[in-house]
């Protein structure tokens, strides 16, 4: 399963839908191994 490098929240499967869904959490379109939130923090 594929999960956010700095705080594994899970990026696919039934746990990202729900993820998505609660916490607008997405995959990040800058890097593809971060979520948007973890994303944001960095820059």
């Amino acid at each position: 399963m594929k999960r956010c490098k700095m705080c594994k929240v899970p990026l696919e499967g039934f746990l990202y839908r729900i993820a998505n869904k609660l916490f607008n959490i997405k995959e990040s379109k800058e890097d593809d191994e971060l979520c948007n939130k973890c994303q944001a923090k960095k820059e």
